[in-house]
């Protein structure tokens, strides 16, 4: 393996590191203010930092998917998760029904695992167009199990600048490859511009507009 590509490699995995930590603790929250237990808890951020990963590996035929070849992703969603918990149980006056710090720790799932689902769509040989919607889908992913198994509706539905930010992303990390921006820059920018689009977006209100006039 060359230096370039561990480097590459490296920054990879940081960034999916970046993204099943967001979102585990995205799901504990999700999880407490729904009046879920400790083992309920544990469950969802798994189930929330995996899930968008599992269901690309399905759609582009990597199966067995990643974390059943190698669990780390497992282990590390449950110890941050046992983390979030723990710190909880220290200082009970922490605020689960705050939705502001769940959103950002959302909006920071959604920016990295976009980008790594765009890679590994262009890695298994697809077009940059089906790069965009598989990276917008292992972007989303995971937040729509969270919302369906605590009973909301699908945040993706429900008219926030959700999947719109993720595709704008994934399509700026395309450009950038295209006219070749080194590669980690490249991430980063594209990750900024996910992470910018949603919490601007969460800030101003910004919403999508609805299907057919309302009364």
């Amino acid at each position: 393996m060359t230096a370039e590509s561990t480097t590459t490699v490296t920054m990879v995995t940081v960034v999916e590191v970046i993204g099943l930590i967001a979102f585990a603790v995205s799901g504990v929250m999700a999880a407490a203010r729904a009046g879920m237990d400790w083992l309920a808890a544990i469950v969802l951020a798994v189930v929330v930092a995996v899930g968008g990963g599992t269901t690309r590996d399905i759609l582009i035929g990597h199966v067995p998917v990643d974390w059943m070849e190698d669990p780390w992703q497992v282990f590390l969603a449950i110890g941050v998760a046992a983390v979030v918990l723990l710190v909880a149980r220290i200082q009970p006056n922490t605020n689960f029904a705050d939705w502001t710090p769940s959103l950002i720790a959302d909006a920071a799932g959604l920016s990295a695992f976009v980008i790594v689902g765009t890679q590994d769509a262009l890695s298994a040989g697809l077009s940059g167009f089906l790069a965009v919607i598989l990276g917008t889908i292992t972007g989303v992913g995971g937040g729509v199990l969270r919302d369906v198994l605590t009973g909301n509706r699908p945040i993706v539905l429900s008219g926030e600048v959700y999947a719109l930010a993720g595709i704008a992303g994934s399509t700026v990390y395309l450009l950038l490859v295209g006219v070749d921006v080194r590669g980690d820059v490249a991430v980063w920018l594209s990750m900024g511009t996910v992470f910018g689009i949603r919490v601007l977006a969460i800030r101003h209100g910004w919403r999508v507009p609805q299907a057919g006039a309302t009364t």
